[in-house]
Order: structure tokens, then C-alpha cells, then sequence
């Protein structure tokens, strides 16, 4: 198994290498990244977990949390001084997995990243994965796409029901509560949408399938993203 990779966007070089040192002490992979700029270059996406100092980000901060968050594959911790309560509350509320304050103990900061890694939808480097509360499907690529609220439902009730195909009847009454010719229409619409951004990320394999007259199945076996 792949070592945890960590990245701490924190401007004291010092103070990074202290408790980088520690998290290697762990088997953890780290970078340090003296600006946001630097997360960016590393490409954010290959790491699980990213460590956010508030006070090296200022003003930026909570918006690159809620950058971060729209990853499922991604864990976000914000470090923020124990001064100021409220910026720890409004990271959460921007997306942070969670917050710690500023001066912390290494070690506490140890046990909330394993305490994160252990709910990291590992099904994302084999196989797809969605989660619907973020409305994400994301595929071997790690590349995730975006969902409208009928197509989460559509794609969350095709992955409780792995390789069965689903009558258009009921994929209808889960989505709208009703099963009507108004309604089939929409669901054909839905579907449609949904194979175009599928082939636009994926190509052109068939991944949501019609088996026969109006029924769908998702061919490949999807997973559900760990509940936050």
C-alpha cells in the first residue's frame, strides 16, 4: 500500500520541518509548500491529506478549503490561530474536515490525519465512486465529475442495486415520485446528459448502459464515498 501523502501549506520553514519530521517518523509522504502557488504546481489531487496554516493563506484561506473540499479523494485540515475561534468555525463551514488551533502539538495532529485516512474512499484508484452528498462521481482517474440532483439519484440508485439493470419505472418514482410519460421523458433527457459527460472524461466506452426497452444499469461496479 501506497504511503499516506501529506502536504502543509505553511510559511515558517522551521516550524514545517519539525512537524513534517514527525509525520515521516509515521510513514507519511510529505511536502512542504511555502505558498498556495506551490500546492497548485504539486497538483493537490495526488495528495490525501492537505494541511492549511490560516494565517500563511490570510484571506484565501477558506476559499481554497472549499476548493479542496469539492475532492472526495481529499482530506482538509485547517490550522488557525487559538485566538480566533471563529476563523476555525468558518473553515469548517467552508468545507474543512476539521480545524486545529495554532500553537498544536504534533502529535495531536498525528492522530487526526490517521483518524482522516481512515475514511478516504480508497475505491477511487480501482473502481468508481460516488457521493452523493457532494453529488460527485468520480472514476479510476480520480478525475471526478459533477452531478445535477437527478442525476445523483439516478447513478446512487443504479449503485445500490450492482450489476442489475433498473426498470425506468422505478428510476422515475425514486427521482420524481411519479412514473409517467412526462416523466420518462425527462429520465431519457437525464440519462442522455449524463452519458455525454461520461464520454467527454471517460471516452467512448458504454458505462451507463440500456440493457433492453427502458432499463439502465451502470456497468462497472460502483462504490459509495465514506459518509462525512
Amino acid at each position: 500500500m501506497k504511503p499516506l501523502c501529506v502536504s502543509f501549506v505553511e510559511q515558517d520553514s522551521h516550524l514545517a520541518e519539525q512537524v513534517l519530521s514527525q509525520l515521516n517518523s509515521t510513514g507519511m509522504q510529505c511536502f512542504h509548500c511555502k505558498h498556495p502557488d506551490e500546492l497548485k504546481r504539486q497538483d493537490a489531487q495526488v495528495c490525501d491529506v492537505v494541511i492549511l496554516d490560516a494565517i500563511t493563506l490570510g484571506e484565501q484561506s477558506l476559499t481554497l478549503a472549499a476548493q479542496l473540499a469539492k475532492h472526495p479523494e481529499l482530506r482538509v485540515i485547517m490550522v488557525a490561530p487559538a485566538s480566533q475561534p471563529e476563523e476555525r468555525i468558518a473553515a469548517i463551514a467552508a468545507g474543512a474536515d476539521a480545524c486545529i488551533s495554532k500553537p498544536f502539538n504534533p502529535q495531536e495532529l498525528i492522530a487526526i490525519i490517521q483518524r482522516l485516512a481512515a475514511r478516504l474512499p480508497r475505491t477511487l484508484k480501482t473502481g468508481w465512486t460516488i457521493d452523493p452528498v457532494r453529488a460527485l462521481l468520480t472514476g479510476p482517474a480520480n478525475n471526478a465529475i459533477g452531478l445535477t440532483a437527478m442525476e445523483t439519484v439516478l447513478l446512487t440508485q443504479l449503485a445500490m442495486a450492482p450489476e442489475q439493470a433498473l426498470r425506468s419505472d422505478a428510476l422515475e418514482m425514486a427521482i420524481w415520485g411519479l412514473s409517467d410519460f412526462y416523466n420518462n421523458k425527462r429520465l431519457q433527457v437525464c440519462v442522455s446528459r449524463l452519458r455525454k459527460k461520461l464520454t467527454h472524461r471517460h471516452g467512448p466506452e458504454e458505462l451507463l448502459a440500456t440493457c433492453w426497452r427502458s432499463t439502465y444499469q451502470f456497468v462497472p461496479r460502483m462504490h459509495f464515498a465514506p459518509k462525512h
